[in-house]
Formats: C-alpha cells, structure tokens, sequence
C-alpha cells in the first residue's frame, strides 16, 4: 500500500508551528520575552535571559483548567465543544546563578540551567454530521471496487499484493458491498452497496487529536557590567501526535464505523543564541536565533471498519469487523529558522513593556525521506518539498506584553500574541482556502511573591480561523470554516535558592 506524502505538507506547518506558553507570567504577558529574561520561558525564546538571573531559581507550571471549543459554518451545521479539567504539566526547571564577582567591570555571573518547556499542544475535537442522505459512503466504495474481481477480496488475499484498495477490502469484510454481476460460482467484478432504492443514511463524522511538543533545553549564560547579556540553548524535542478519524452511517440497514488512527513520534534538535543588551539602565534590546529543528518521526496507521446490520440479508445480518495490519514508516523533516527581535523599557520598580518580533519563512520546512524508506522515494520527496515552496510564505509573529506593580509584592499583567498568516493568498493559480487564516491570543494574569516564593497565575484565550475542505456525503464536498476557541489557566510556583 502506498500514501500521498503530499497529506504531510499542512502536517509539516502544524509540527514547525510554535506556542511559546511556558511560565505563568510569560504566557500572560504575551510571551514577549526575547528582551526582559529572568524567565524560564526565555531558555526557549533568547537564552541571553538566563544571564539576567541574579538568584538560583527552581520553578514548575502546570494547566491547571482549559477548555476548547469549535464552531464550523458548513451546512452541516457542526457545533463541537470539548472541556478538558485535567492539570497538565507544562514546564519545570532550575536556573544556577553563579557571581564571578561582586564589583568592578568585565564578567558579573556564568549562569546555567536545564529543563522542559512545552513548545505546543495538539488538542483538539472537531464533530459533525448530516441526517437524510440520498448517497452513502458504501456506494463509493462499490465504485472503486468496480473491475476488480471478487476473488481478490477473500480472507487470503491482501490488498498489498494485488493493488486493491484498503476501502474495498474492508467494506467486503463487513458486508458492506455485494458483487452486481455474478457469474456461476458467485464471482463478479461489478459492485453495488446494501442500500435499497432511495434508502437515505445519517452520517457523523469525528476528529479527536492529541498529543504536545515538549522542549529539553539546556543553556549557559553570561552577564557583562550588568549591560550585555550572552546565552546558548541546546534544545532536544520531544514530540507526539495522535489522531484518530471516526466516520459512521446509520439508517434502516443498520450502522457501520470506518476508523483510521494515526499516531506519530518525532524527537529532534536545535541550537539557540542570544544577546541582550541594555544601552541605558531603563531600556533592553535583545536579538535570538533559532536554527532548524532537525526532526526524525516514526509514524505507524491502520483502519478499522465494524458494522451492525440488519434487513439486509441472512449472511449480512449481525455483527462484523475487520482492520488492516499496522504500518509503519519513517522520514525526517526541517523546520524552518527563526529569528527574533525584542525591546523592553522599564518604568523604574513600577512596570515594563515589551515588544517581540519574530520571523519565521515556512518555505523553508524541508521533508526529508528516511534511509530509502519505503515510505516515500526521492522524486516523491522532491514534489512535496516544490508544494511547500507554492503554498506557504514567510511571517512575522508579533508579541506584547507589559507588567505592572502597584506594590512591590503584587503583580498585573496582559499581553497579545498577533501570529501572521503562513498560507499564501493564491498557489497553483487559485486563490487559497487559508488566505484569511488568522490566529491570535489574549492573555491575562497575576502575580504575587512572598519572601523567596512566587505564585504566578495567566489566563489565556486563543482564537484560530482556518478553513479547510470536509466531506458532506460520499460525492460533494464543502469549504469549512472551523473557529476555535481555546481557553486556559496556568498555574507557576517559583522558588529563589
């Protein structure tokens, strides 16, 4: 069995993508980091902030509510909420601080740290369904049987070897689809679907994904004269995305269920480094580069089909099920650089703001095929790396946040995250579904500190826009436009050492 790689190119800006949510005071102030430091969350946006400590630090962050709901304006009228109370962890470390002297100019502190950021999360439900259709997904698969003869469908028969399509071979197996044209013993090479003349089906369709990419960092950082601030991270991610598609119909036949479960595991790596410098003591400027991600994923698939039939025929009634075998493979895949640019002033004790830009060009998402997998052979490689060139572009994500103490103990903060659209207005000649993608989000929080303890809490709400092409019945399709709210609190406890 083969797959079109080219399904893998949105995949490949869905695991580029990055959320840089981490600590409770980052998130609420926007995550725009790359210039204040003095944050666990700036180990994965400019190192240089691990130089900005001036105390040990051991912390933790943890999701302690979140909820996700989505709204799709299809005829088919899908409205999916999913509410998830479950805490998560979301990152942890500790940060060394260590004064090389306490006066003078030249060299203040070497500090260094290590920990795990988590980069993003892949949770997500999306549900709908349609009553009353005159066509079914069974008459589909009776089309793309048509030609092959029923011999190849039997129990000993694999669709590897013959070339017949997985859909046919499990619709077979669950009575699904019976030959048209039936010679002495049976056979036939014509397919028709269970349904009678004008049956109409109910049909649901069903998308549960999860998973995250979490960040091990590792980073070293100075201060010079309290002015110029150097750091590196070396950044290995850990990354896992499950999705499984549950499509079913029902009607006076029965029901039957087609599932196809996706699940993939990738670990990679890449180098940070950064610099902050302060020209005057109110002001910080700050400048990050992220290399390539260098990712190897494993990826393993199979579908499952069931059904429960009735009125159908003696041999079709009751209870059936089949599933292919389990497929693996393996590839590897780039993400694209990144660069980014902050400014920060600061207003005394009192407060702070900031500002980051950050520009990322997805063209440069590269797949790459395994050790000749049997995945995918170069050529293919080549086509889906030319469509990544045609359907993405460059952006500049924009991150502000600010921070105001109205007591030395009391903490407010709010931030936006502006994410620019990586979908380029028109490929192939045609304007693109995704032109008006759009994803933004609006964070809150407060803080507290007592002694060497810190309480931190952010409260964040992400709006995402994006369309994309779902199926209505087994012969039409429709233009989507899925809206995705998703809400979270963020808890963070910090200890000074």
């Amino acid at each position: 069995m083969s797959l079109s790689f080219g399904q893998y190119v949105d995949q490949a800006l869905m695991f580029s993508q990055q959320n840089y949510g981490s600590t409770a005071r980052s998130k609420a102030m926007g995550n725009a980091f790359g210039a204040i430091g003095g944050d666990f969350s700036s180990l994965s946006i400019n190192p240089a902030g691990i130089g900005v400590y001036l105390r040990s630090e051991v912390m933790v962050t943890a999701n302690v509510l979140g909820s996700n709901s989505v709204e799709s304006n299809s005829s088919q009228g899908t409205i999916s909420d999913n509410f998830n109370d479950k805490v998560n962890f979301r990152n942890g470390g500790i940060v060394f601080a260590n004064p090389v002297k306490s006066g003078g100019s030249g060299l203040v502190s070497f500090n260094f740290g290590f920990g795990v950021n988590q980069l993003n999360n892949f949770n997500q439900s999306l549900s709908g369904g349609k009553n009353g259709l005159p066509q079914s997904r069974m008459d589909e698969y009776a089309n793309i049987t048509n030609g092959i003869n029923s011999t190849n469908l039997l129990d000993e028969n694999n669709p590897y070897s013959n070339g017949t399509p997985w859909e046919s071979k499990l619709a077979w197996e669950n009575y699904l689809i019976d030959v048209k044209n039936p010679d002495a013993d049976g056979m036939g090479n014509q397919y028709q679907s269970i349904l009678l003349q004008n049956e109409l089906v109910n049909e649901n369709m069903t998308i549960n994904s999860d998973g995250y990419n979490d960040e091990l960092v590792g980073s070293i950082g100075a201060n010079i004269d309290h002015k110029l601030y150097l750091g590196a991270t070396v950044g290995f991610q850990f990354l896992k995305h499950n999705v499984s598609r549950n499509y079913s119909e029902n009607g006076e036949f029965g029901h039957f269920d087609y599932i196809n479960v996706a699940n993939t595991k990738g670990t990679g790596v890449n180098l940070k480094l950064g610099i902050i410098y302060k020209p005057i003591p109110a002001l910080r400027l700050g400048a990050a580069l992220h290399t390539p991600t260098y990712f190897n994923f494993k990826e393993s698939y199979y579908w499952t089909m069931s059904s429960q039939l009735q009125n159908v025929s003696s041999a079709a009634n009751g209870s059936h099920n089949a599933e292919t075998p389990i497929t693996d493979y393996e590839y590897n895949m780039d993400t694209p650089m990144r660069a980014i640019g902050s400014a920060a002033y600061q207003f005394g004790k009192k407060g702070i703001i900031s500002v980051d830009y950050e520009y990322v060009d997805y063209t440069k998402m590269k797949l790459r095929s395994y050790d000749n997998s049997k995945y995918m052979d170069e050529s293919a490689v080549s086509l889906d790396n030319t469509e990544i060139k045609t359907i993405f572009r460059s952006v500049g994500n924009l991150r502000v946040g600010g921070e105001f103490k109205p007591t030395d103990a009391l903490s407010l903060r709010a931030g936006l995250e502006l994410f620019g659209n990586p979908y380029k207005s028109n490929s192939h000649n045609l304007s693109q579904p995704n032109k008006d993608y759009k994803y933004n989000t609006y964070n809150c929080g407060i803080g507290y500190r007592i002694d060497n303890v810190s309480f931190d809490v952010s409260y964040s709400l992400g709006s995402r826009t994006e369309y994309s092409y779902q199926n209505l019945d087994a012969l039409t399709t429709e233009l989507v436009k899925n809206h995705i709210n998703k809400s979270e609190v963020v808890f963070t406890l910090g200890i000074k050492l």
